[in-house]
């Protein structure tokens, strides 16, 4: 076996190991926290009681927000509050998230629903309006999510290194892949 071929495959092992190790367990290192920064409901659905406001996504539990009990007010937040953070978003997938009101006796009901991702928070504060008329005016905050990687192209790169790999069109040192790597983040 020459030389040559053995650094081509010690390299492929290489990227190879890098390719599942990222492309496993992507969320934990592609994921940001999404805070609350501020809310304003603009109606109750419930007639005689203070209203009880909660957010949640699909799949994950119910955050309450204990503050928010009359229309018309803005309330503001810190993001330290014991119920923060909202939720965690990763580059990859969006969530179904919304605001709803507790009923006492029906259904709850739906101040809005929407499809929430990690691409929707523009840059440079990482911050995300969301208005519905005549229910709600939210503002979050996430500023690890305009940091986070496109879809795909971690996955895209590593393809193509490997194939440069494999047909032996070009050959890549340890510290070439390694500072190739690096350049993807």
């Amino acid at each position: 076996m020459s030389i040559r071929h053995l650094l081509n495959s010690r390299n492929f092992l290489h990227f190879l190991v890098w390719w599942i190790l990222f492309s496993c367990f992507s969320g934990l290192i592609s994921s940001a926290v999404v805070t609350l920064d501020s809310i304003e409901i603009f109606k109750t659905h419930e007639l005689i009681i203070k209203p009880t406001v909660y957010f949640v996504c699909k799949g994950e539990n119910k955050t309450f927000l204990p503050d928010v009990t009359k229309k018309g007010v803005v309330y503001s937040f810190k993001g330290e509050e014991s119920w923060q953070p909202l939720t965690e978003l990763e580059s990859k997938k969006c969530k179904r998230c919304g605001f709803y009101e507790e009923d006492t006796f029906k259904s709850d009901d739906v101040f809005d629903e929407w499809e929430f991702c990690a691409s929707d928070f523009k840059a440079p504060e990482g911050k995300y309006f969301l208005f519905e008329e005549k229910e709600l005016n939210v503002t979050f905050s996430c500023p690890e999510c305009k940091s986070l990687p496109a879809d795909g192209k971690f996955s895209f790169l590593v393809w193509e290194s490997f194939q440069l790999l494999w047909t032996r069109k070009t050959t890549f040192s340890r510290l070439d892949s390694f500072s190739f790597l690096l350049q993807l983040f």
